[in-house]
């Protein structure tokens, strides 16, 4: 199963959103840079011919799929990812939730590296596909 071409541009997209409206929204902004982490799972797991199923749960299961497959290097930002999406969820599930600027600049940041992880794996999955551009 091929990477949906929408997603390269969509999660690029999620991230640069993040950072234009951290200053004035530090909770959305941490949705939107969690979304392109998200969004760049999708393509990581459409490069193993996996489609993820939306269902109760199916976040912590893209981030396991993503962790059992990516170079155990990364075992730190994986643990960022999966702390970003219970960060997430108690901010969108819980009037607790707060969300501070240290937050969203971790998200930020992490997200930029996870996307070029993403990136970089799916380029050496299938160098020749869609012209090596993930």
């Amino acid at each position: 199963m091929a990477a949906d071409p929408s997603l390269p541009r969509e999660r690029e997209r999620k991230l640069v959103s993040a950072e234009k409206i951290l200053v004035i929204d530090e909770e959305a902004s941490l949705e939107q840079a969690y979304g392109a982490m998200l969004r760049a799972s999708f393509a990581f797991m459409f490069s193993h011919g996996v489609r993820p199923r939306s269902q109760p749960g199916h976040h912590i299961v893209i981030i396991d799929f993503v962790r059992q497959r990516i170079d155990k290097k990364h075992a730190g930002l994986m643990t960022v990812f999966d702390r970003l999406r219970r960060k997430r969820n108690t901010a969108l599930y819980d009037d607790s939730g707060f969300v501070s600027k240290h937050d969203v600049e971790e998200a930020l940041a992490a997200a930029r590296e996870y996307l070029e992880v993403i990136r970089t794996e799916i380029e050496r999955r299938q160098p020749a596909s869609r012209g090596g551009k993930v």
